[in-house]
């Protein structure tokens, strides 16, 4: 199992997002990712002098910079982790996107295809798979590397054996269509996927699969993501006490 942050969009734009109800972007203060607009350089004062150069903003009163990629202000921060987490308004946390590479078991990806609000996958195609399966050898070291292991020796033999016999048939042409041998693979199958959710979506995932009633797998997919998330994005993750307790228990 693996989990590879691909993408994140700045937690500015749910900042903005809020201050546009209020119409009150004024109060702002963090640097707009578009470079045109921002608020005042926290260092001197001065409002709109900037020089983009090589992903930082740079005041062009002082010379004081910062990365683009950190450009969330105190005002606006505190904005969000209040209207968003603190009242409870989740809706505010839409107009952010968060892709992630994720590999599991097909057992996980059942249980993963359940969540489908904000949830947008991609998966790799089952029918390539099981033809790099034909093309490696019928070792348990080579086989293994198709599946999700589970610690329990019988278990794991089994779906080897189980992978070894879908590779003889194919190879000896016993089964001739990758849809019909797909119907024998074990559950500990390996699926590889990209999957693109909000900020609000992934609450969702976190405060359901982190519990310990959830599958064991799930659980430490859900750490891993939010381990795999920016600093801020995780500090507003881990304000969800629920969130926080069971991501501490996996942890631990």
């Amino acid at each position: 199992m693996s989990v590879k942050l691909i993408y994140s969009s700045p937690i500015w734009l749910i900042a903005n997002g809020i201050r546009q109800s209020h119409d009150n972007h004024h109060l702002s203060d963090s640097y707009m990712i578009n470079g045109k607009e921002k608020a005042s350089c926290v260092k001197c004062g001065s409002v709109g002098l900037w020089n983009i150069m090589f992903g930082e903003l740079e005041c062009l009163e002082c010379g004081h910079k910062v990365k683009i990629e950190n450009h969330i202000g105190y005002k606006d921060y505190d904005l969000i982790k209040r209207v968003g987490f603190k009242h409870k308004h989740e809706s505010v946390l839409e107009p952010s996107l968060i892709v992630f590479e994720i590999e599991a078991s097909r057992a996980l990806l059942q249980e993963l295809s359940r969540h489908r609000i904000g949830i947008s996958p991609t998966v790799k195609s089952t029918r390539y798979t099981l033809k790099e399966l034909i093309n490696v050898d019928n070792s348990d070291e080579e086989l293994s590397e198709f599946l999700y292991l589970t610690e329990n020796k019988a278990i794991d033999n089994f779906n080897i054996q189980q992978l070894r016999a879908i590779q003889k048939a194919l190879k000896n042409s016993y089964v001739k269509s990758n849809d019909i041998a797909k119907y024998a693979i074990p559950e500990a199958f390996k699926f590889k996927g990209q999957y693109s959710m909000n900020l609000r979506a992934l609450l969702n995932l976190l405060r359901l699969r982190l519990s310990k009633d959830a599958l064991h797998e799930f659980q430490q997919l859900c750490a891993d993501i939010i381990d795999k998330l920016p600093n801020k994005y995780i500090e507003l993750v881990l304000l969800n006490e629920k969130i926080k307790s069971n991501y501490e228990r996996i942890k631990n």
